[in-house]
């Protein structure tokens, strides 16, 4: 296979006529064979072509661009090539927004069957009701309510007056809670108030008890009972209504509150495998089901994306790793997790949030869904959020920050090699006084690197993030406005690790015999495994030198799980280590302790 040029640097540098022409066309979209047919023309225009996820080429991007019409489509150019380079820049921001068009539009495959309005009431039904019950915190208090005698009225008065009844007393439930509460009809004659923090379910209920007074259409009463959160939805809900059963044997029309009691500990069930069954075969509404069926029954929304959602794709790179699912079947199950992630945040929004947060992907890190989920994550937690699309330039994201108002930055980064276009990003907001939080696995364990580069916090889990930014709207850090300095030889490593792949693999070619009967794809993999060592070096001489020790072990294991002899990896840094040495003397001597490392393994 040849190798592909360059992206020249003026196609960079403007947004090519057929993105914008792509982007205004969102504004025309109405079903999701439009937005197909746009994306498979946005990659044709970009000089990309398309493929069926069947397909097992280096040039292929993991990005199905069919939003669930029809079968998988995935983009696919030359790696090094200015297609390829225009395709990673502009086509997960674009196919992002896509969907959020759709979302808005009210035209996601989930929105058609989603009917979350009590039609009598207009309240929300009890299926909203059990996704807010599924949200509870430990703060929020539950009011069951049910009106007295209600059967009487039905039975002397007749249905239609039920009817007023209820929707009277729907009327006046909604006029007397909180924007922040949640109030719904659970069934029949029963209703149910989600009562943020502070609560005052005495008050709530002394001011709804006059208000039906005043307006109820037939004389009928109501009873409640009372219970704060336990931290377990069912046993919250079962303690209220036993205080509402309560109050009516104490003669009705009154209300009182649960005795708390602690909620049973009980076996999470994995749901991760059964998921994967379905995300890795393209099976997209099967998967998508099963998601919104946990939160149906409860599971907090966040815990669908960390335990489910993010539990699956890391799981899919770990058996991709072991060589025991193909690269078709990542990408499905990456555009399942997306569907399936886009049919969660178009269900109920949680609670109003204040202030806002950008969450973004490092500048030029291609792993948008890592990012997606790291942002619903947060709003699931009550943070208010935007998500921007992958590789978005650190100028662009500053030039949003000021736009939207924004007070924190979130960064997500998937792959070490990234963490420099982390460090603009960080640099690009604290120019503005916006402080940054980082997380996503490039930072590893610990606050080590995001220190490196300048990040004002590091979170290793979304929870994590949400009780940093909680506290920076009351005490906001300090703000270092220095750019961090990188080490300009390093930089200049990664800037020529293309060209430095390029060269070790012809001398590797003459070298490692074994490569006499490589095919092109082979060929390709194995001159972007060259590319990717260079570009994982400038990464640990720029943050941290353990990148490079991890990256090389994660890469053996790689090779080995696909036949290539131990020996391959040994040579492959042996013809880079003189045209390293020629860019940066001690990237070369972190090269030699890697290959050190391994011929002492290999004996």
């Amino acid at each position: 296979m040849v190798d592909g040029a360059q992206a020249p640097t003026d196609l960079l540098d403007s947004v090519p006529l057929v993105v914008l022409e792509a982007t205004r066309s969102l504004l025309r979209l109405q079903t999701v064979a439009d937005a197909r047919r746009v994306a498979e023309g946005l990659v044709r225009g970009l000089g990309g072509t398309l493929v069926a996820t069947a397909a097992d080429s280096a040039g292929v991007l993991p990005t199905d661009i069919s939003f669930g019409d029809g079968d998988p489509l995935l983009p696919a150019a030359l790696p090094g090539s200015a297609a390829r380079a225009l395709l990673v820049r502009y086509l997960d921001p674009f196919l992002l927004d896509a969907r959020q068009a759709l979302q808005l539009s009210g035209r996601t495959e989930r929105l058609a069957e989603s009917a979350s309005t009590d039609v009598l009431t207009g309240l929300p039904n009890r299926r909203m009701l059990e996704r807010a019950l599924g949200r509870l915190t430990d703060d929020d208090t539950v009011i069951m309510l049910d009106l007295d005698h209600f059967k009487r009225i039905n039975d002397e008065l007749g249905h239609a007056a039920g009817d007023e009844v209820l929707r009277a007393f729907g009327k006046v439930l909604r006029a007397n809670v909180r924007g922040r509460d949640v109030v719904g009809r659970f069934g029949g004659e029963e209703f149910v108030i989600v009562l943020a923090p502070p609560s005052g379910a005495d008050a709530v209920l002394t001011r709804l008890r006059a208000e039906w007074l005043i307006h109820r259409p037939h004389p009928i009463t109501f009873s409640a009972g009372i219970a704060r959160s336990v931290g377990d939805a069912d046993q919250t809900v079962r303690l209220a209504d036993e205080a509402l059963y309560k109050a009516k044997d104490a003669g009705r029309d009154q209300w009182g509150w649960a005795t708390a009691r602690v909620a049973p500990v009980e076996e999470p069930r994995d749901y991760v495998q059964p998921y994967l069954d379905e995300a890795v075969v393209g099976r997209r509404q099967p998967a998508i089901r099963l998601a919104l069926d946990l939160l149906d029954n409860r599971v907090p929304r966040e815990h669908i994306v960390d335990d489910l959602l993010a539990a699956a794709q890391r799981e899919v790179g770990e058996r991709w790793h072991r060589n025991e699912l193909t690269a078709a079947d990542e990408h499905l199950a990456s555009g399942v997790a997306a569907a399936a992630l886009d049919a969660l945040s178009g269900e109920a929004n949680p609670r109003a949030h204040d202030g806002l947060t950008v969450v973004t992907c490092a500048e030029g890190d291609w792993h948008s869904l890592a990012a997606q989920m790291f942002g619903e994550s947060l709003r699931a937690r009550g943070v208010g959020v935007t998500v921007l699309g992958a590789s978005t330039p650190a100028a662009v994201v500053a030039e949003f920050l000021a736009r939207a108002g924004a007070d924190s930055l979130a960064i997500s980064c998937s792959v070490p090699i990234f963490l420099p276009g982390a460090a603009h990003l960080v640099d690009a907001a604290h120019r503005q006084r916006i402080p940054v939080i980082v997380g996503g696995r490039a930072f590893g364990t610990d606050a080590r690197r995001a220190e490196r580069i300048g990040a004002d916090a590091w979170a290793l889990t979304a929870r994590d993030a949400a009780t940093i930014l909680a506290g920076w709207r009351s005490s906001p850090p300090t703000i270092a406005t220095e750019t961090i300095p990188l080490a300009p030889l390093a930089l200049r490593l990664a800037a020529q690790a293309d060209e430095l792949g390029g060269i070790a693999f012809g001398h590797l070619a003459e070298r490692f015999s074994p490569m006499a009967v490589y095919d092109d794809r082979q060929k390709a993999r194995t001159r972007e495994d060259l590319v990717f060592i260079v570009q994982f070096l400038a990464a640990a001489m720029l943050v941290d030198e353990a990148i490079f020790a991890g990256f090389l072990g994660w890469l053996q294991a790689l090779l080995v799980y696909r036949g290539v002899p131990r020996q391959g990896l040994i040579t492959g840094l042996e013809v880079l280590r003189p045209l390293v040495e020629a860019v940066d003397a001690d990237a070369a001597r972190l090269l030699d302790a890697g290959h050190q490392l391994l011929v002492d393994e290999l004996v």
